[in-house]
């Protein structure tokens, strides 16, 4: 497992439009680009920003609902990819009990951002969909999408 960070938010050009794209860096310098939502991508833009909306988004209510339960997210994993879709686990900590919750990446993202906890990606996840670089075709998420 590879310890990864949010290198950063982007927007690809589609025959559809534009498509926002959340790019990790692991420990060994590799990129992993994951398509996501627009929902998730503005929270997870927020979150790098350090904004926080007047009343909660869905990811800051999650985060508040665990803390509610007396758990932490301990940490985050990007452990598949099947069929082109990514798979995540949040993995919770209350008291001495380990939950492992399946969730998207993006909103495992977006939460992990909230919290500053450790995002890890499998390394089989990131042999298979994994880049040396940053392809050439993504620009800044705010400019691709006028924000």
């Amino acid at each position: 497992m590879l310890v990864a960070e949010v290198y950063g938010l982007f927007a690809v050009k589609s025959v559809f439009g534009s498509s926002p794209v959340v790019v990790l860096r692991t420990e060994d310098g590799r990129v992993l680009p994951i398509y996501i939502g627009f929902a998730e991508a503005l929270s997870i833009y927020y979150a790098l920003r350090g904004d926080v909306p007047p009343r909660p988004m869905t990811h800051d209510l999650m985060v508040d609902v665990i803390s509610k339960l007396n758990a932490r997210v301990e940490k985050i994993v990007i452990d598949d990819l099947i069929d082109n879709t990514f798979y995540a686990r949040l993995v919770l900590k209350q008291n001495d009990k380990t939950i492992e919750i399946d969730a998207r990446p993006s909103d495992s993202i977006a939460i992990a951002l909230r919290l500053a906890c450790p995002i890890f990606v499998e390394d089989e996840v990131m042999d298979e969909a994994g880049s040396e670089e940053l392809p050439s075709e993504f620009v800044d998420f705010s400019e691709g999408f006028g924000i």
